[in-house]
């Protein structure tokens, strides 16, 4: 029976130094809390028994004449087809093969289709007990439902005794973190590596599984080296990503107002697809649907600015392919945006619409400003977070996973 609806909840088995160990029962009593089934029981009812005793025969196996110095990396996380969040960090990933000389993709989750995301896991199971002991098992996990979901496929690989990492993601995961502590230790202590992308995270994560290496590691981005320079685009402002509460669309609704009272020239573009706010019939507003990469691209090289009032937020892969365009930003101080604004964007109070128009109307307004903001966060982008500077890294990082592995 499920632990969700059992009366008390079967103990959860992992390996650790090659021992069985269990899941302590507050663990367990915060999946339930969680209102998601412990990772043992959803790998049951997803992949049945056998595949179960089959992973349990995997782990001891070793494959002979591997090849040490070539790396294959599995990502498992959300469907890489829709743009957004970790979709688009894990399509960057395997496109340019970062990290490693074979680069593919698991989808666990895929946006507004719960029936074909139920299928997504089996699948993503099976090929974990296909994986060479040498190959990487790289694990996207956010919060709720994504840490159950993917925490399920980090204890499977580390199960399975392939080298495992987990990268955090998500605006809202030190709350998820903070409620579900022992759960989330449990599940990050099955990583042979875990990477963050903002200090307040990695803090966390040091704390709740300090035997494990972590690191920040930033999201790659593809430099964009055909875009002009901002000063030669029309004063359009872009906000691109999800048009709602988090990411401060109503505040720049509210502010829309003052920057078309300043600038009769310019004009907004919000692309994205709608959550918990419809932006209202507004002067010089277009909203746009979802677009996918190259469309986005497009439209940073139209843009002179890009605005993101967000209230809460990770590290926003919208602001780092911007930057790679060339275009400086106007945001707020969460998540790991203060570490993108230095020198390179303008940050602003949250909900604050006065000082969010006034950062927007100074770029507008002044072309050599904007080209200058611009082209520092070209150039930070180009020696912190290009492809090329990540997959050095990344490959250092899993040579060391691996060891840890073997150790």
């Amino acid at each position: 029976m499920c632990c969700t609806v059992a009366r008390r909840p079967p103990r959860a088995l992992a390996l650790e130094r090659g021992r069985p160990v269990r899941l302590p029962r507050r663990a367990e009593s915060e999946l339930v809390a969680a209102r998601s089934p412990c990772p043992t029981c959803y790998l049951n009812r997803l992949l049945g028994s056998r595949i179960i005793a089959a992973m349990s025969g995997a782990t001891t196996k070793v494959e002979e004449n591997d090849p040490v110095d070539r790396c294959t990396v599995h990502h498992f996380g959300p469907d890489p087809a829709y743009v957004g969040g970790m979709g688009s960090v894990i399509r960057v990933l395997t496109e340019h093969r970062v990290g490693g000389d074979v680069v593919v993709c698991h989808p666990t989750w895929r946006p507004n289709s719960r029936f074909a995301s139920c299928r997504l896991i089996p699948i993503a199971a099976i090929e974990i007990l296909r994986m060479q002991t040498s190959d990487i098992a790289h694990v996207h996990l956010a919060e709720k439902g994504s840490f159950v979901r993917e925490g399920a496929v980090v204890l499977l690989a580390r199960l399975r005794g392939v080298v495992t990492v987990a990268s955090i993601h998500g605006s809202s995961f030190l709350p998820f973190a903070r409620r579900h502590p022992r759960l989330v230790s449990f599940v990050l202590k099955a990583a042979h590596l875990i990477t963050c992308l903002d200090p307040g995270v990695l803090d966390f994560v040091r704390r709740s599984a300090p035997l494990v290496r972590a690191e920040l590691v930033p999201n790659p981005v593809p430099m964009d080296n055909g875009s002009p320079g901002a000063d030669e685009t029309d004063e359009i402002v872009v906000f691109a990503g999800e048009i709602g509460a988090r990411k401060g669309a109503d505040v720049l609704c509210r502010a829309w107002s003052q920057v078309a009272a300043s600038r009769p020239e310019a004009r907004c573009i919000m692309v994205g697809p709608i959550r918990d706010f419809v932006v209202p019939q507004t002067e010089r507003i277009e909203v746009r649907p979802p677009v996918d990469a190259a469309a986005i691209r497009d439209l940073f090289r139209s843009a002179r600015v890009i605005a993101l009032p967000s209230r809460a937020e990770g590290m926003p892969m919208a602001l780092t392919e911007a930057m790679s365009s060339g275009r400086p930003f106007v945001s707020t101080p969460v998540g790991g945006i203060p570490e993108l604004a230095r020198g390179n964007g303008i940050l602003v109070p949250v909900d604050d619409d006065i000082a969010l128009a006034k950062g927007l109307i100074d770029l507008l307004a002044d072309r050599q400003l904007a080209r200058t903001l611009g082209e520092h966060g070209r150039q930070f982008c180009l020696a912190t977070r290009s492809v090329e500077v990540l997959d050095a890294r990344l490959r250092e990082l899993y040579r060391a996973a691996r060891r840890a592995n073997l150790a």
